[in-house]
């Protein structure tokens, strides 16, 4: 069983936050998976409001988000504590999740399939601002219906659109796409999309669904080629 790390805001209405994490974990387990609170598991022994007691529990903490498979960040705020958190995540390679409506579970990044979904962390840094005509992207996980949520719809070919170049000078943002496996067409916002896959992620890819492997062949190679340049 995959196991999520639930990370919330504690303090605040100290009360009304342990409840709100324990209403998080129900839900989540709900979805075949186990969810870990720090919040519901260290606050029966750890004080937040006593400095020393609340530094054991950021640390300890974090020794249960290292051992986890994903953390989810359930809610718009951040607090200090979570982006202690987060930034943690990210230096241990530890995939996260953003869900800004904690209580819908239509929103949760749960995967039809084993397959993990992809995030920000799969993609090239800085590629949301570059020219995406006739390149590989990767569509947001809330674009998709829970139903059809999995990394293998995530991945698309971008054909043509006004939104390709992201300069901000167009009249549209819009971009549209077509998939590599099932030659499925729509349009997207261009902020519907994180952004160029890594080519460790795109390898991922073709690992976990073999139907990449020709449906994406050529665009491999022209990246390849323009990192050679």
């Amino acid at each position: 069983m995959k196991m999520v790390y639930l990370a919330s805001p504690l303090r605040g209405d100290y009360d009304r936050n342990i409840k709100n994490a324990v209403e998080y974990s129900r839900l989540v387990s709900e979805c075949g998976l186990l969810p870990l609170a720090p919040h519901v598991i260290f606050s029966q022994w750890c004080n937040d409001t006593i400095p020393e007691q609340r530094e054991q529990g950021l640390k300890l903490g974090l020794s249960l988000l290292e051992k986890c498979d994903e953390m989810w960040v359930m809610g718009k705020k951040v607090s200090q504590g979570m982006q202690g958190e987060i930034d943690f995540a990210q230096e241990h390679g530890i995939r996260t999740y953003f869900v800004p409506y904690p209580t819908l579970k239509e929103y949760y990044p749960v995967s039809i399939d084993k397959v993990p979904l992809l995030n920000s962390q799969d993609c090239r840094e800085g590629s949301r601002e570059e020219n995406y005509m006739d390149r590989l992207v990767v569509l947001r996980l809330e674009s998709l219906k829970p139903e059809y949520r999995n990394a293998r719809n995530q991945l698309w070919i971008v054909t043509h659109g006004p939104g390709c170049e992201g300069k901000g000078g167009s009249f549209s943002d819009t971009v549209h796409l077509c998939h590599p496996i099932d030659k499925d067409h729509m349009a997207v916002s261009r902020t519907e999309l994180l952004g160029i896959p890594k080519e460790e992620t795109v390898e991922m890819l073709k690992n976990a669904y073999p139907e990449f492997v020709s449906g994406i062949a050529k665009y491999g190679q022209e990246e390849e080629e323009e990192l050679c340049q």
